[in-house]
């Protein structure tokens, strides 16, 4: 029963079917097409016209068969000895060992599903008996022999490149989708960058983000400053090493060569030590075990942002930097490069919301001003004019000998009270910025000196 169960995902059976279904269809056209060209032997209509019925017949099967309840084997046995047996009538309708169709016989092992190289020359094996089953009923001749004994290599042969193909072609989409694994895992980079970059933890808390996906050994992560000199930022290494960077270090622009050449061309650049020449200052950076390197630069929008140095201490043969790898260090520099972008909007946000803060209460001030004037002009009108009154004849009464002397003192009382109150009130409008000071503790007043 274990041979039948299915045990591939839904959906593997009818997709082979499909395949199988394009192989009949592609057969018959190509019979079709080449049916009353010349031939060595005459074909014969009546087997031809039931063996199309035949085919039009499997691939309705094949269609509605539920090939999902079995499992791939059960599939490619039946695909097998059906296209077999009516490839072989094929080639008994169209004159035997003197067909013109003996060749589709590799059709058969080219659209067949296998696990296996084993199971692979099995299935060529069985093509390959069905193929000679005209020597079986037709006396054979030296050259027919030779020729079919060649096309049968032909078919081992073939088997064993497609199998070699076909096995690239899983590795490569294995790699592929582990890349993309990878690339879809970087999403929470950038928001860990951030975090780090607020908390001013960055060499902590981001580097512990940072080492489930870098490609190599380790990374160092360098920004430029408003200077356009490099930083190193950050070091991360996969596993325990005994080398570490100074963290904070500064390389003016005269230095680090190789690392501005990536940032003027804006390329990511490989280089391996022992084949490549490389600075003094980037040899004093990396580890001394290091036998690559990968530099890759940070574009925060349309300028350089910094660049990743990615270090792989394990020998070329053993770990390669490969394409997929430097497509990776590609998208964690733009994952980087946009943690870092969202730093910097965040600064500007702060320092935009301090503007508008001072703007804000630069407002309230001059509307308190504003409202200050007309308080002013009110009081200046409306207490002026009594107030006049009031300092004209206690001017006149504090000097009038005829008054008592005590009486010319408490005048000259008011006359002083009074033209101090005049003098508050032209202070008020002639104030400019409003300064508090304290007066009682805990309470403030405007300051109007």
């Amino acid at each position: 029963m274990s041979f039948i169960a299915p045990r591939l995902a839904p959906g593997i059976g009818v997709a082979m079917a499909r395949v199988a279904t394009r192989f009949y269809f592609f057969s018959m056209l190509l019979v079709a097409a080449t049916v009353y060209l010349p031939h060595k032997a005459s074909p014969n209509a009546y087997g031809l016209t039931v063996l199309g019925l035949l085919a039009a017949g499997m691939i309705v099967f094949l269609s509605l068969f539920p090939w999902d309840r079995y499992e791939p084997r059960v599939f490619s046995l039946s695909h097998l000895l059906a296209s077999s047996i009516m490839m072989a009538l094929l080639v008994f309708f169209t004159g035997g060992s003197q067909s013109g169709y003996n060749l589709l016989f590799f059709l058969i092992i080219l659209f067949s599903y296998f696990y296996n190289l084993s199971e692979m020359f099995s299935i060529t094996t069985v093509v390959s008996f069905f193929f000679l089953l005209p020597f079986l009923y037709e006396k054979p001749e030296p050259y027919l022999l030779a020729a079919s004994a060649v096309t049968v290599l032909f078919f081992y042969l073939g088997t064993y490149l497609l199998h070699g193909v076909t096995r690239f072609m899983l590795k490569k989409n294995k790699t592929l989708e582990e890349l993309n694994n990878d690339i879809l895992g970087l999403s929470s980079l950038a928001t860990d960058l951030l975090a780090a970059l607020e908390a001013e933890s960055l060499p902590e808390s981001f580097a512990e983000s940072l080492k489930d996906h870098i490609p190599s050994t380790y990374c160092i992560l360098m920004l430029l400053d408003d200077t356009m000199n490099l930083v190193t930022r950050l070091a991360c290494p996969v596993r325990s090493l005994t080398w570490e960077p100074a963290i904070g270090s500064t390389y003016q622009s005269d230095r680090l060569r190789i690392v501005r050449s990536v940032l003027e061309t804006r390329q990511p650049a490989l280089y391996r030590l022992g084949f490549d020449d490389i600075d003094d200052d980037l040899k004093l950076m990396i580890s001394k075990a290091t036998c690559s390197v990968l530099v890759v630069p940070i574009r925060i929008g349309a300028e350089n942002g910094g660049v990743m140095i990615f270090g792989e201490e394990r020998h070329w043969n053993r770990a390669p930097i490969t394409h997929e790898k430097i497509q990776l260090a590609v998208a964690i520099s733009k994952q980087v490069a946009t943690g870092v972008q969202l730093w910097r909007c965040r600064d500007k946000l702060a320092d935009a919301g301090r503007s508008l803060e001072i703007s804000r209460d630069s407002l309230i001030k001059a509307e308190r001003l504003a409202t200050l004037g007309e308080v002013t002009r009110a009081v200046e009108h409306e207490i002026n004019n009594p107030l006049s009154v009031i300092v004209n004849w206690s001017e006149i009464y504090r000097e009038d000998p005829a008054v008592d002397a005590e009486l010319r003192k408490k005048f000259q009382i008011i006359y002083d009270m009074s033209i101090r109150i005049m003098e508050v009130i032209r202070r008020l409008s002639e104030v400019k910025d409003s300064k508090s000071i304290e007066f009682i503790k805990g309470q403030r007043m405007t300051d109007i000196k």
